[in-house]
């Protein structure tokens, strides 16, 4: 038994063929309601401290 789902063969075979998994942040359908509620980010230094999709 697999302590995480992300262990599973399978399981982690479709995620990894799904669309923000091959085409990043454009790929996520729901980018650009999150993007348009961030500041403008261009230039500025940030920390990512989540994981995966994460929202």
């Amino acid at each position: 038994m697999t302590q995480n789902i992300y262990d599973d063969p399978e399981f982690f075979q479709g995620y990894s063929q799904m669309g923000r998994s091959l085409g990043g942040l454009d790929a996520a359908p729901e980018w650009p309601a999150l993007q348009s509620l961030l500041p403008r980010m261009h230039g500025l230094k940030v920390v990512d401290l989540g994981c995966g999709y994460g929202w």
